[in-house]
């Protein structure tokens, strides 16, 4: 049976979309494979430990991140379903500086780039405390650039394009400065990345102890990861989702039948703690690691940075974009463009129901359970202290209960993070000339070799730094501040200068949009100022 391109389209190929709720509802499901890369990072691990270092008092900001990203991530999907093009190939055409390719950046040189990180990282996480001083770090930084200099040098001077030679004669594709943005950015999301998959392995050295001996939960997560990249090569797309749809429906359950439980033991929470939460105010005492906690539950709840632009890829392949069809004059195209739009809006409008409860209920324990017995998750013991919400309230039997549920809950992060992840480095390639982005079989290669490269990458971050809380603190507000601000601006952008406007949103959600889009730009660079000023003694809060 020939295989269809999800990533081409012409008129012939276009679909009717579906009429009335019901029918709707067999057409979702690019937001359960979202949701499935949400909640293990931004609910499960940080917005606990939020709860734990804040207590009820920031429920408002966690309302306020699930609600503000929803119209950036719909906007962006109406985008893509409306042209048919990829998140990096719209954001490489935004203005700004823009050159031709340079003719070393291929796959040989990507790849010395990230060994001589790994190892440079790897050096500096075994030194000494003593040892792990600026003048070393900027020393093995230095390394790293000569290597990278030496490559180019190297790979440049071949002139020829290794990947695919059938392109060496012609002019190299243009790169704008958000392309080299995303591609230096990739290296934390690894780390990110990584945080999840050793959660994973720690669960899984709770329930069995000491089987793999010292550092279990390292090895766990190879175990972990191996098990990912078994399920992710040997399935497609609608094998992943009808996966992620079964195991997001387990673990919302069991969340949620847990906070309900929370109501009949001594951490039951009552409306005054509600309402001190939805009071807008700000915790009495502000520190370094209570600003970047909340600026990286900000970064990972909701529809997170990389949950944007990883929607768009599965509203493609789940077909939206094939099914309205190429754009041609009339109503014909209009009406059915519009109509895999609103299916797409069900499916965001749905899934933001499903992960805002998740998320809401994460938090309530974390305050009710974690604050109260001043227990914060870190480092190696973040699932055993993530853990005592349960057997705090419910007993030891709890601790079942919640092992299955976050083994679930991470799997799903690390599962629907790797396919995104591939699918974005595949499409890379493609953008930047050195696949044929129009050979899908090419395509489908290189996803393939991305899924255990990323999976390969994850393990070794969390070997190197073993404190899932930490590295998704850092990278996500790092990220967050860098990617949040181009997000909402850019997609500002395509909505007034770039959009068909036969399918343009109504008034009232590009107000919205205008809203959101400002809100993206300004909370995580103003935050990273915060947590710099108090950290260094700039201001006094509390």
């Amino acid at each position: 049976m020939e295989t269809i391109d999800p990533y081409s389209r012409s008129t012939e190929e276009s679909r009717e979309p579906p009429s009335g709720f019901f029918a709707t509802l067999r057409h979702l499901g690019p937001g359960m494979i979202v949701v499935g890369s949400v909640v293990g990072s931004g609910e499960l691990i940080v917005t606990t430990k939020l709860g734990a270092v804040a207590g009820f008092v920031l429920l408002w900001f966690v309302l306020l991140s699930c609600f503000v990203k929803v119209v950036i991530q719909a906007e962006l999907a109406r985008y893509t379903i409306a042209s048919g093009e990829t998140f990096l190939r719209v954001f490489n055409t935004l203005p700004g500086p823009t050159a031709p390719r340079p003719k070393w950046l291929t796959l040989p040189w990507m790849a010395i780039l990230t060994i001589a990180c790994v190892a440079a990282i790897t050096i500096f996480v075994q030194l000494s405390k003593e040892l792990r001083t600026v003048p070393v770090a900027l020393f093995l930084c230095g390394s790293v650039a000569v290597v990278s200099l030496v490559a180019a040098l190297v790979l440049g001077s071949r002139q020829d394009i290794m990947e695919n030679p059938s392109l060496a004669k012609t002019s190299l594709p243009p790169m704008n400065w958000f392309m080299w943005l995303w591609l230096a950015s990739t290296l934390l999301v690894f780390v990110n990345a990584g945080a999840i998959l050793g959660g994973a392995g720690q669960v899984l050295e709770m329930v069995f102890p000491g089987a793999l001996g010292v550092g279990g939960a390292r090895y766990w997560s190879i175990i972990v990861a191996i098990l990912c990249g078994v399920l992710l090569l040997a399935g497609t797309y609608t094998s992943l989702e009808k996966l992620l749809i079964i195991l997001v429906a387990v673990f919302t359950l069991l969340t949620v039948v847990c906070t309900a439980m929370v109501q009949w033991t001594e951490f039951a929470v009552d409306w005054s703690q509600l309402a001190s939460g939805l009071s807008l105010s700000m915790p009495v005492e502000m520190s370094t690691t209570l600003v970047l906690t909340a600026l990286a539950m900000y970064a990972g709840t909701g529809v997170a940075f990389g949950e944007m632009w990883n929607y768009t890829y599965w509203c493609l392949e789940k077909g939206y974009a094939r099914n309205a069809g190429a754009p041609r004059p009339g109503d014909a195209w209009t009406n059915r463009a519009k109509g895999w739009i609103r299916v797409m809006y069900t499916d965001v409008g749905l899934t933001m129901v499903v992960y805002t409860t998740s998320t809401v209920c994460f938090y309530l324990l974390g305050a009710a359970i974690l604050y109260v017995n001043r227990l914060n998750p870190d480092g190696r013991e973040t699932i055993v202290t993530l853990s005592s919400m349960y057997t705090e309230s419910f007993g030891d039997w709890a601790a079942a209960v919640f092992l299955l549920g976050a083994f679930i809950v991470l799997l799903t992060t690390v599962l629907s993070g790797a396919a995104a992840n591939s699918r974005l480095l595949a499409d890379a390639l493609g953008v930047i000339g050195i696949i044929d982005e129009s050979d899908y079989s090419a395509r489908l290669r290189f996803i393939r070799l991305f899924v255990i490269v990323s999976l390969v990458m994850y393990s070794i971050a969390y070997w190197l730094f073993e404190n899932p809380p930490q590295m998704l603190l850092i990278t996500s507000s790092l990220i967050a501040a860098l990617m949040y601000p181009i997000l909402g601006l850019g997609t500002l952008y395509l909505r007034h200068r770039r959009l068909d406007q036969r399918v343009k949103p109504s008034s009232v959600t590009t107000v919205w949009l205008w809203v959101c889009a400002i809100v993206l730009a300004v909370i995580s660079p103003v935050g990273i100022v915060l947590a710099l000023a108090i950290n260094y003694g700039w201001v006094n809060l509390g």
